[in-house]
């Protein structure tokens, strides 16, 4: 019997859809980094995906500004 391609192992690999009205970005950020941002973000109750969207619309309106 061939093996399918939904199986249980593959299946738990994938990421969920985007919420409605969201897309993906990649972001290309050191490895310690991100590290440190999950176990922040787990300590918050939240995720590196809410930190990083809050982030940018701070960015956006002004409220934050980048290091020269």
């Amino acid at each position: 019997m061939a093996k399918r391609e939904g199986t249980e192992a593959s299946m738990s690999r994938r990421r969920s859809p985007a919420a409605a009205g969201k897309k993906p970005l990649l972001l290309v950020i050191k490895e310690y980094t991100i590290k440190q941002a999950k176990i922040r973000a787990i300590q918050d109750g939240t995720n590196v995906s809410k930190v990083a969207g809050e982030l940018l619309k701070g960015w956006i309106s002004g409220l934050y500004q980048l290091k020269q």
